[in-house]
């Protein structure tokens, strides 16, 4: 097998696998009555610790306005607090409420839980070569993303 044919074999797995992970989070997610943009905004902002408009937009890849709806949506679930900053008045400050944060750590849990269930039945040269191969995918994403900053800058 070719150089491209392995990485579009394991461009196809890694969906695979992120389908996998997803499934037991997605029943979570589902009960939590929020939508996907709701969920990556509020994990966004539990995973920054605080943020702002402008920088969860940019964080989305949509306009600040855009953000508004969810953001609203989110306080009005309790799962966000939205407070101005003291600094600059115009601008709010986001932050994940213990709710929001619980939400968060359940389902981070339940993928850890999916995770380990299914390794579980590897046997240890499997769990090595995993280990090995997703190290060295590691690696290259790091430098990948060294030479994207550097052609930004």
């Amino acid at each position: 097998m070719g150089r491209s044919q392995l990485i579009q074999e394991i461009v196809e797995l890694e969906r695979q696998v992120g389908r996998i992970i997803g499934q037991h989070a997605h029943i979570i997610w589902i009960d939590s009555g929020l939508t996907l943009p709701q969920l990556r905004s509020l994990f966004l902002i539990a995973n920054k610790g605080s943020t702002n408009f402008r920088k969860l937009a940019k964080a989305l890849g949509v306009t600040p306005s855009n953000v508004t709806g969810i953001v609203d949506r989110l306080v009005e679930q309790g799962l966000v607090s939205r407070t101005q900053n003291p600094e600059d008045r115009r601008e709010m400050t986001l932050r994940a409420t213990d709710k929001g944060k619980a939400l968060v750590s359940n389902l981070r849990e339940v993928g850890i839980k999916h995770m380990t269930h299914i390794l579980s039945v590897l046997s240890l040269e499997e769990l090595s070569a995993l280990a090995q191969g997703l190290s060295a995918f590691i690696k290259a994403a790091d430098s990948y993303k060294g030479r994207i900053k550097d052609e930004h800058d």
